[in-house]
């Protein structure tokens, strides 16, 4: 499984599931996703290629600066304690519509994971629906 709940404790804390903190490290930079109603968390490693990639682009285009303000800007890097829990600012919380007591979900993409509120993933399941009428030709990925 990929999707993993746990719930915001009081402190705003949040257990990282056991299966992933193999695989993550001691830390995770949380900051907001592309898609509304997610954040996205990375390993260090993997953010500070997003970071020297921005660089890169011209800081003259506005949309630029405004990726780079919501992505880097919104970032924080949550170190996990010794139960494996990261403390997220009520400020990104909020981004996703949760507070401390809310269930969420971690949702496992490769190279990141997703986090959203667990009502907010349960709806967006239901609506979207299943796969079958999806055009996976333009994909290429074999053995789906």
């Amino acid at each position: 499984m990929a999707r993993f709940t746990h719930t915001i404790d009081a402190k705003g804390r949040v257990f990282v599931p056991a299966r992933l903190r193999g695989t993550i490290g001691a830390s995770l930079v949380v900051t907001l996703s592309l898609d509304d109603g997610y954040l996205s968390a990375y390993s260090p490693e993997q953010f500070t290629l997003i970071r020297e990639q921005l660089g890169q682009l011209s800081g003259t285009d506005p949309q630029v600066r405004r990726l780079k303000r919501l992505l880097i800007g919104e970032a924080m890097t949550c170190e996990l304690d010794s139960q494996g829990r990261i403390s997220v600012s009520d400020e990104l919380w909020s981004h996703i519509q949760v507070q401390r007591g809310d269930e969420i979900c971690f949702i496992d993409m490769i190279d990141k994971l997703e986090i959203c509120a667990k009502t907010f993933y349960d709806e967006q399941k239901e609506d979207q629906g299943s796969l079958a009428g999806v055009d996976l030709t333009r994909f290429d990925v074999k053995g789906l």
